[in-house]
């Protein structure tokens, strides 16, 4: 069989640890406390609803590969996989977390396109000193 590589793994499981610890933070915060609580149900049931689904692949596919293929055929058990790890990825990008850590991040790269929009005009300025 077609295994997925030890790194790919690692990522998983990383990205599904840090959906669980962000998720009971928030649940324990009492914010946003139905879509912690998702989080929380779908990051321990996914890797093993994925697992024993997984099991009847054919030797020529990997996990992700047919997971895709039995969603695109409208398996409910693939449809949910599907969802469930979209929503994991919606939860860790866009939660509640992460949108202040966003704001911080737009907030400091609009500060550094202006430095360079600031530095280009004066080096515009310098060049047409020189020339006169």
């Amino acid at each position: 069989m077609t295994d997925l590589s030890n790194n790919t793994l690692l990522i998983y499981g990383l990205i599904l640890i840090a959906a669980l610890f962000i998720g009971i933070i928030q649940w324990v915060r009492r914010r946003y406390e139905v879509l912690a609580v998702l989080a929380i149900i779908l990051s321990l049931l996914l890797p093993l609803v994925g697992f024993l689904y997984s099991i009847n692949r054919p030797e020529s596919m990997n996990e992700i590969a047919y997971i895709w293929q039995q969603a695109r055929g409208r398996n409910g058990i693939g449809v949910f996989l599907l969802l469930g790890h979209l929503y994991i990825l919606f939860w860790l990008l866009f939660g509640p977390e992460f949108k202040r850590l966003f704001a911080f991040l737009f907030h400091r790269g609009r500060k550094i396109i202006q430095w360079f929009k600031n530095r280009i005009q004066k080096q515009g300025k310098n060049k047409m000193k020189e020339e006169a």
